[in-house]
């Protein structure tokens, strides 16, 4: 049975939201952040968590974190800068931290990675499909997440609404999946609670599922305001960061894979839609 669990990225989005749920749920949580002075860490310490400063250049900090752990939540830090480079970070990054946990004997990790991760490899030979190929042949107890797109990417500056428009980056009608970040530490919770269950799966979570202009009338009922759809070419991405540019391309010419919304609701049934997200959480934030 999984009492103590370790949040990495705890003052982040996917580990806030999943170490807010399970303090709410009476778990243990250790929240490893890197400024426990922090608002963010203040407001988890309020919730009952352990604060816990770490950092991902110092193992030796991210050693003393795992003491008296059952379990972790693996999220690895933010990359901004799309790169070759930061994708090779990324993955040793990733693999060095499974060996750490190997060490130090954690029954069972949940590694939340991305939607079609595999999909990534002609064109990122190194990304976060190689962590989950080692995570699975460490011998570890896991559970992979492939979250979709996040509502909260509409919340960010380079979001794609400004000065009155919205600049689509996705293929020109293609339904898009997206997941809300304070679902996934829902499904995470869900997990944590029967882990046994969920060994050796690779679970894929979206809220919804919608277009450029399903976006745009959500936004315009929203927010009540009108928004002009620009729609951005691969070749634009591309100018800006050509593996932006091959992720696009990507998209446009696979299919997303099929997630069965239905099923996820059965397990959580206040699962938000795009509207619902943005009633909820979104519409504060982008009326400011």
């Amino acid at each position: 049975m999984i009492k103590s669990v370790l949040v990495t990225g705890a003052t982040g989005q996917q580990g806030g939201a999943t170490a807010r749920e399970l303090l709410k749920f009476g778990f243990q949580v250790k929240a490893l952040t890197r400024d426990k002075h922090s608002d963010k860490a203040k407001a988890l310490a309020q919730l009952g968590a352990e604060l816990v400063e770490g950092d991902w250049l110092d193992f030796a900090s991210l050693e003393a974190a795992l003491n008296e752990v059952d379990a972790v939540f693996m999220v690895l830090p933010s990359t901004w800068n799309m790169s070759e480079e930061e994708d090779n970070k990324e993955a040793d990054l990733g693999i060095a931290f499974i060996n750490l946990l190997k060490q130090k004997n954690i029954k069972f990790v949940m590694y939340s990675s991305v939607l079609m991760a595999h999909q990534h490899k002609p064109f990122r030979p190194r990304f976060k499909h190689t962590i989950e190929e080692y995570l699975w042949n460490s011998g570890l107890n896991a559970t992979v997440l492939h979250p979709a797109t996040f509502m909260e990417n509409f919340l960010l500056p380079s979001s794609g609404i400004t000065e009155g428009n919205l600049y689509n980056f996705m293929p020109q009608g293609k339904k898009v999946p997206y997941i809300t970040t304070e679902d996934i530490g829902v499904f995470a919770r869900i997990i944590f609670q029967d882990q046994a269950n969920y060994y050796g799966k690779t679970i894929a979570l979206a809220g919804d599922v919608v277009d450029e202009n399903e976006i745009l009338n959500a936004l315009h009922s929203g927010l009540n305001v009108n928004l002009q759809l620009v729609q951005l070419s691969i070749e634009d991405l591309a100018s800006q960061n050509p593996l932006f540019g091959k992720l696009i391309e990507m998209f446009a010419q696979t299919e997303f894979p099929i997630i069965d919304i239905n099923t996820l609701r059965e397990l959580h049934p206040q699962l938000h839609s795009f509207s619902s997200w943005l009633e909820e959480f979104g519409k504060s934030k982008l009326s400011k």
